[in-house]
């Protein structure tokens, strides 16, 4: 995909080139021919209209390339020949016929080669460096991606010797987007930010924003998403020089893409609708069907399955038809995926069919290709032995020929049979790994539903929790805190109304008294929320401090903490916080224990927490809490969230001991 949206942005490099004087270009090269007088002079002319239709109008291309090459081998002039072949070659790699392209830039750079062996003046040798360059570029659109990096690489010193500063930065920005097509991304990295600025130096307003969108093709992979944004905002500086460039179709999508990276879900579709109608009003469709794709993972982000699945649907139907055979499996997985997420689970399992028998399709092609193999290798055996059996009949007896006959027709026939039944035990060993495969999908799918609903009755647990936290807390403050206040609001109002003589003394001090008695209880209130101690000093120190004030003339809480708390996350420390703290709470105010004794004990990434009490205990059959308690259900969820295990042992009027088994992660 990263070498898709490279060349997408290179197709618009061209289509603004074509916007920016090509016209005018071909105008003036035309009228130029028609009163050219001297061969070489019209050779020159031929040549540069081929280049100039390149990509554009692929006859006019090839008709002024040949004439260029007829007339300059007629009058055998060098250059000629060498740059007309060489713009011949680039027509073809215009319209991506490597082969073709090799073909040429390898007769056009044989010529060019002569030719700056007895000429290396500037021209020349600009005719000799574009010829390279492209037989490197010719090179990776065969897939030798390493060929072209080393062809492309050998131009860049020479051009720097020359003082060619464009051609170097566009040189250096072409390796590193090959480097990024190989995931080198650090080497794609380092080559964009040296072509930067030389683009920086010498390139125009359209040079600097074809960069900008190569480079963040790279930065995303990177997930260097703050320069990302650095090098967009060059993009745009720049975008703004030009009205109506063909560049703001790529910039919004490459900017909706940098949103949907960063939770910005709400820009990122505004720019990609502001990239979709602009690509929609020009007729440029390859960018479009690259859109359908964010638009899906966008809405995918956001939990919008429903339009997910619309827009991928948009991609795998668009009307090019052009999708690799990955594109296809992998679209098919998502469909799956979107449909399981929105309940439908039969269209989840029918895509999950197509899924399968798309990726079976690859692997019986794959097995097609090197059965081709194989039989062009037999066949060429067979050619090889047919030679040989010819050679020794001129010097053999009758009788051994035969003999070397029967032979290699009884090898041949066993070499047959022992191939049809390898086929055959092969084509069955594939139709019960498919079936098996097939079984494997269907089992990982009813797991995953299965998972939903686990998920859904947690989130339900974790909700229900909440809102009886919420009320816990509702009712603590207006039954506590809210009752206080109203006193201290009465008493103030009492003496301001009474307008008293003497300084009341003992009225104020016990308006001071219930305000401190208010700000204990706002503190108390304030660390069951969130313990400003846990946040400072950490679980131990919290616990202790927690274990402390629940202590008094009727209850003993003893903290015994064994290991430390270091390296695990603070979410895990309050959600262990939280579950001890219940624990206590429970033990006090429902069980009426007098003594607690709170156990922690760390192993590793293992934690043990045991809660003892000498309550009144309860039947072990009835694992809930009395109406005020948060819930065996909510304990559980929350002990499930630290990937633990909570057991109870009780017996009515003999105490309760909790033993809490957690695997932490380090943080």
């Amino acid at each position: 995909m990263r070498s898709i949206i490279y060349i997408l942005i290179l197709l618009l490099s061209f289509a603004s080139s074509a916007q920016t004087g090509r016209e005018q270009r071909i105008d003036s090269l035309e009228n130029a021919l028609k009163i050219a007088s001297h061969d070489t002079t019209r050779v020159n002319i031929l040549s540069e209209l081929a280049r100039s239709y390149g990509g554009v109008d692929s006859l006019k291309c090839f008709e002024n390339g040949f004439k260029a090459i007829a007339l300059s081998k007629k009058t055998n002039y060098l250059k000629g020949m060498a740059d007309a072949n060489i713009n011949v070659a680039g027509g073809y790699l215009d319209y991506f016929d490597a082969e073709n392209a090799k073909k040429y830039f390898v007769r056009g750079n044989s010529f060019a080669d002569k030719l700056i062996a007895k000429d290396s003046s500037a021209g020349n040798m600009k005719i000799w460096l574009r010829g390279i360059y492209n037989l490197g570029v010719a090179y990776g659109y065969e897939g030798n991606v390493e060929k072209e990096i080393e062809t492309i690489a050998r131009t860049i010193p020479i051009a720097q010797k020359m003082g060619d500063k464009m051609f170097v930065a566009n040189g250096n920005t072409s390796l590193a987007i090959k480097y990024g097509n190989i995931s080198l991304l650090e080497r794609s990295y380092e080559m964009f930010t040296i072509s930067q600025k030389q683009y920086e130096e010498v390139g125009s307003p359209e040079d600097m924003i074809y960069h900008s969108l190569a480079f963040t093709t790279t930065l995303v992979e990177m997930d260097s998403l703050e320069r990302m944004k650095t090098v967009l905002d060059i993009a745009k500086e720049n975008l703004d020089k030009i009205p109506n460039s063909f560049y703001q179709g790529p910039y919004y999508g490459e900017l909706g893409l940098y949103y949907g990276k960063i939770g910005k879900y709400k820009r990122a579709l505004d720019a990609l609708d502001k990239s979709y109608d602009f690509c929609e009003a020009n007729k440029t469709n390859y960018y479009i069907k690259l859109l359908y794709q964010r638009y899906a993972i966008i809405y995918e982000k956001m939990g919008d399955f429903a339009k997910a699945k619309d827009y991928t649907l948009k991609y795998i139907n668009f009307s090019d038809t052009k999708h690799t055979k990955d594109d296809i499996i992998g679209s098919y997985f998502r469909l799956a995926n979107y449909e399981a997420a929105l309940n439908n689970y039969k269209s989840a399992y029918n895509y999950l069919k197509d899924f399968s028998i798309a990726r079976d399709s690859i692997r019986e092609e794959n097995l097609d290709n090197a059965m081709q193999q194989l039989e062009i290798q037999y066949k060429t055996a067979t050619k090889e032995k047919e030679i040989l059996a010819l050679k020794n009949e001129k010097s053999e007896a009758a009788l051994n020929l035969e003999k070397k006959k029967s032979q290699t027709y009884m090898l041949g026939a066993v070499a047959s049979i022992l191939a049809l039944l390898l086929f055959i035990g092969y084509y069955g060993y594939n139709s019960k790994l498919r079936s098996a495969k097939k079984k494997e999908l269907k089992q990982e799918a009813e797991v995953a539903y299965l998972k939903q609903e686990q998920q859904n009755k947690v989130f339900s647990a974790m909700i229900e929790g909440q809102e009886k936290e919420r009320k816990r807390l509702a009712i603590d403050l207006h039954d506590g805190l809210g009752g206080r206040l109203s006193g201290i609001s009465l008493n103030l109002s009492k003496l301001n109304k009474d307008e008293p003589k003497e300084y009341p003394k003992v009225q104020l001090q016990k308006v001071m008294k219930d305000l401190d008695d208010s700000l204990t209880e706002l503190r108390s209130i304030a660390r069951n929320m969130m313990p400003e101690t846990l946040v400072k000093f950490g679980l131990q120190a919290a616990l202790k401090d927690y274990c402390s004030s629940m202590t008094g003339s009727d209850t003993k809480v003893t903290l015994q903490f064994y290991g430390t708390e270091k390296d695990i996350n603070l979410n895990q420390q309050v959600t262990m916080y939280r579950v001890i703290q219940e624990l206590i709470n429970n033990a006090i105010k429902h069980a009426n224990a007098s003594e607690v004794l709170v156990q922690y004990m760390r192993d590793g990434n293992k934690v043990d927490i045991t809660v003892e009490d000498n309550g009144t205990g309860f039947n072990k059959d009835k694992l809930v809490y009395k109406e005020g308690g948060m819930g065996i259900d909510n304990l559980r969820t929350r002990v499930a969230y630290l990937k633990g295990d909570l057991e109870f042992h009780s017996e009515a009027n003999e105490g309760t001991t909790v033993n809490v088994q957690i695997t932490v992660d380090a943080a």
